[in-house]
């Protein structure tokens, strides 16, 4: 039996090896499968372009014109209406000579004289009066003139100033959108590569990791298959010392004290039998210390014969034989 358990596990053994060759070869075979999967996949990742959506954004402040650029002073060609001046100097002229007609009869050629004196004197001062009017109208059109330039070149001057502000506001806001794109790009490509190479070492991770979990398994199951044999090798043992000592226990032919040596009396049976320890002098007998009952001693009707030698049947005894 024993010979045959182990050609059986030698058997196995093979077999295990066997497996475990064509198992790791269909693992190979399929990491290559996955590995061309995963190159073609990298391959459409790495054809992927980034581009910066900001990059050719332009200043929106750039080339605006100044709305109050070039406007005229509306001041500046005022002119002075000389119209009721002249309205007025006829007014006083006419009045002057009616007044001559009217007194020249009365008053005589000296009276006349005088009088027209006197008319021309209050026709100069009317007149002086008339120039310092023009003169106050044309004072307070310079006024307007010069409040209204002053007006027009604050405005253009604001105006510049809020243009140039919002050009260089506009332009620094082009350029941090041009440079957070140029980053946005700058974090996809690295975050492309760190993707790429997790890929990679997941893959390659995931195939190791089936290659060994195929090998655990496989071990267990020739493990399993391996426990089974040792078991039914176990069981079959057990069976035949079961059926070798049953055979015995119920008639050992090897009960002569002529058999035995270095018997020693270790107790005695609840019916007063003596229980002794002993060795066969005949290794075909058995070898190693047994216990058991003496044939001189037990009653006689269980005891035989067997070339030559007595034999006790022990199934009629409450003694057991057994080896110790």
């Amino acid at each position: 039996m024993g010979r045959k358990a182990k050609n059986a596990q030698t058997e196995l053994s093979g077999e295990m090896f066997e497996a475990t060759e064509k198992q790791l070869e269909r693992y190979n075979r399929e990491q290559q499968v996955q590995r061309k999967l995963l190159e073609k996949q990298k391959g459409r990742y790495r054809e992927f372009e980034f581009k910066n959506p900001y990059a050719d954004m332009a200043n929106q402040f750039a080339g605006m014109k100044n709305m109050y650029e070039g406007m005229e002073n509306r001041f500046e060609d005022m002119t002075v209406d000389m119209r009721a001046a002249e309205f007025q100097t006829q007014q006083g002229a006419q009045q002057r000579a009616n007044i001559m007609q009217a007194l020249q009869g009365a008053a005589g050629g000296s009276g006349i004289a005088g009088l027209a004196q006197s008319l021309a004197n209050q026709g100069q001062l009317q007149a002086q009066q008339i120039s310092v009017g023009i003169a106050q109208q044309e004072r307070q059109n310079q006024m307007l003139g010069l409040q209204e330039s002053a007006r027009l070149d604050q405005l253009q001057k604001g105006a510049g100033m809020q243009l140039q502000q919002l050009e260089r506001q506009g332009a620094g806001q082009a350029d941090m959108t041009q440079r957070g794109g140029a980053a946005m790009v700058q974090s996809a490509e690295m975050q492309r590569q760190s993707t790429l190479l997790g890929m990679e070492f997941g893959g390659m991770a995931g195939a190791n990791a089936g290659v060994q979990s195929a090998y655990a398994n496989q071990m267990a199951g020739f493990g399993a298959q391996a426990s089974m044999l040792n078991s039914q090798v176990a069981a079959a043992s057990n069976m035949t010392s079961a059926g070798i000592g049953g055979i015995t226990g119920m008639f050992s032919p090897s009960s002569d004290r002529k058999l035995k040596k270095n018997i020693n009396k270790i107790g005695e049976s609840p019916s007063g039998l003596n229980i002794y320890s002993f060795e066969f002098k005949d290794s075909k007998y058995g070898e190693g210390l047994f216990q058991g009952v003496m044939s001189d001693e037990v009653p006689q009707e269980v005891v035989g014969a067997r070339d030559g030698y007595d034999t006790v049947d022990y199934s009629m005894l409450d003694v057991e034989f057994k080896q110790i």
